[in-house]
């Protein structure tokens, strides 16, 4: 079985080689090597656990597609810490060559059954509840996610409706759901599926004539997870095969877990009988994090993989990054990996010199002076007229302009902004912004002007 698996991996690497270029083929996929295991298992050893945790995040899809290209068959794979490996020999450009067939397998947690061409996306053993840091922003969604995990089918919460922006945490909590269910009872039955995953099966099941099977293992799960299910919108077929999916699961008492980027009655294109189940159970979202929240997600994750970095390193990637968890995440990836292959000791300076491409309005923190400066600068008024009651025509667009980047580029409230300006009311800076707002929608130049003050407050 050992020259198998070798034999299959060889290829899988000769396939993926012509999917990216060739310093991240050499870097990452290169320095692995089929270890024991079997089809049912596909173990593959990497030299460490950085190594293996980058694999995961960003290789993941690639090595599934190399192996179904390969084999013809759906493999589960696992990355396993193999110090020793080095990577197989392989001729990176030779296309591959028939191999033996493997044996059919299912996720964990999902018995096998006729269906089993219908596999569902592997749920990653990084996304546990103990690895979530959670804030004031996500103290109740990830509340409710550990009820449901506990009992699952079995609370006010089903559906469980997770909604936020990108990268924010939602895929973080269905899979942490899945994983306790699964740790807590190796015979539940898991399904954790994208929607587009669940649109393509059905897709599928119509060509090869097995609608049947596609209905049997979807509603034959105890658990049924669907990531992103906005994408359900406008595929009126789909929509209608979920439809009875849920209906089926729900009166069975099954957990339903759903994810979105924006709350069921904001998403357009869906039947309106599937939006009133999604609010059946509990609808909640997850906001972006705090400052102190994203200083801790950073030195969670180094820690995990390490490293124990100074703490200005943490606040200036957590103060540069706001809104995306997933973002803030691979930064620091980011950094560990340059700092890692180049030996280099991490500091400020290093991170500013790295990251200044992934995070280029975040060189440094702009001031309501520097904007007041700037703008005073490039409408020709003194900045002392930023603050004084003088209201001629030039003196007050200047004015505003100043006070709508303040909204913009700073984080302070507008009783602040209004404070920096000569003592102005709250109401001024609302004002402003808005009056700036609608002139650049009428005001091309004006935009160009607003544009080029933007960047120059990052030069």
């Amino acid at each position: 079985m050992k020259n198998d698996v070798t034999q299959v991996w060889a290829e899988c690497l000769s396939y993926m080689s012509r999917k990216v270029n060739k310093q991240s083929f050499f870097t990452w996929l290169k320095p692995t090597a089929a270890v024991d295991g079997d089809f049912s298992n596909f173990q593959i050893g990497v030299p460490n656990k950085f190594a293996a945790d980058w694999l995961n995040e960003h290789y993941s899809e690639l090595i599934n597609d190399a192996l179904r290209s390969v084999t013809k068959q759906n493999c589960i794979f696992r990355l396993v810490i193999n110090q020793d490996t080095q990577g197989e020999q392989v001729n990176i450009f030779e296309p591959p060559v028939p191999t033996v067939p493997v044996k059919q397998t299912t996720t964990s947690g999902f018995a096998p059954t006729s269906s089993n061409r219908f596999v569902s996306t592997v749920l990653s053993d990084r996304y546990q509840f103990d690895s979530f840091i959670v804030g004031n922003s996500t103290e109740f969604a990830y509340a409710a996610s550990l009820a449901v995990a506990k009992s699952p089918g079995r609370t006010k919460y089903n559906p469980l409706f997770i909604y936020g922006g990108v990268g924010l945490g939602k895929t973080h909590l269905a899979q942490a759901i899945g994983n306790f269910i699964i740790d807590a009872n190796q015979s539940a039955r898991v399904l954790y599926v994208t929607s587009e995953k669940f649109t393509s099966d059905f897709i599928n099941s119509i060509t090869t004539k097995s609608v049947s099977d596609f209905t049997t293992h979807y509603r034959s799960a105890d658990v049924l997870l669907v990531d992103d299910i906005q994408f359900f919108s406008g595929k009126e077929s789909t929509q209608e095969q979920f439809f009875h999916t849920f209906n089926t699961l729900h009166q069975n008492g099954k957990q339903v877990i759903l994810t979105a980027d924006r709350p069921p009655r904001d998403i357009k294109g869906l039947e309106e009988r599937l939006l009133s189940r999604f609010s059946w159970g509990l609808v909640t979202d997850v906001q972006p994090p705090s400052l102190e929240t994203r200083i801790a997600i950073l030195q969670k994750k180094s820690e995990s993989d390490g490293y124990h970095l100074p703490e200005d390193v943490l606040t200036f990637i957590a103060d540069s990054v706001t809104t995306n968890i997933r973002d803030l995440e691979g930064c620091l990836t980011r950094l560990l990996a340059y700092a890692s292959l180049r030996r280099k000791e991490i500091n400020v300076d290093l991170a500013q010199q790295i990251l200044k491409d992934s995070i280029p309005h975040a060189k440094r923190r702009i001031t309501t002076d520097q904007i007041q400066k700037k703008v005073a600068e490039f409408y020709s008024v003194s900045p002392e007229m930023m603050q004084a009651k003088k209201k001629t025509a030039e003196v007050a667009l200047a004015r505003q302009v100043a006070m709508y980047l303040c909204r913009t580029l700073t984080d302070r409230s507008l009783k602040a902004i209004g404070a920096d300006f000569g003592g102005r009311d709250h109401s001024t800076v609302i004002h402003a912004h808005k009056t700036i707002m609608n002139m650049i929608k009428k005001d091309i130049n004006l935009k160009l002007r607003i544009d080029q003050l933007i960047n120059s407050m990052y030069v």
